[in-house]
């Protein structure tokens, strides 16, 4: 585990920590299009399956790192334009309603965490 006062980007740090000591592989989900990418495959399609012949008026995810609001979303609204996507954030955790942006390094990563996100 890594300590609540580390957030996320101390998570972040500790797995590519482990990675690089052990050898495995670090997934980058936070900024690999292969994420999304897998809930357009996926998820959207499978979602798009089950309300097949229904109404689907709205759409309610949750926010971690984006992958599946990015790929499921896309699809989903690409399929039912009318669809109105709500993502949700936890009350003391509200990083995109703030409106400000997290900093990242060049290659999409987070540089730190966001002001607003709370373990």
């Amino acid at each position: 585990t890594t300590p609540a006062a580390g957030k996320a980007v101390g998570m972040v740090n500790k797995a590519q920590e482990l990675a690089e000591k052990h050898g495995w592989f670090l997934a980058r989900q936070f900024e690999n299009d292969a994420n999304a990418r897998y809930h357009a495959e996926t998820t959207g399609p499978e979602i798009l399956r089950d309300f097949a012949g229904r109404r689907l008026d709205y759409w309610v995810t949750g926010y971690g790192t984006g992958g599946t609001f990015n790929g499921a979303g896309r699809v989903l609204k690409a399929a039912r334009p009318e669809l109105e996507i709500v993502l949700s954030e936890p009350d003391t955790a509200q990083m995109l309603a703030s409106g400000v942006p997290t900093e990242r390094k060049a290659g999409g990563a987070p540089a730190a965490d966001h002001p607003n996100w709370a373990p």
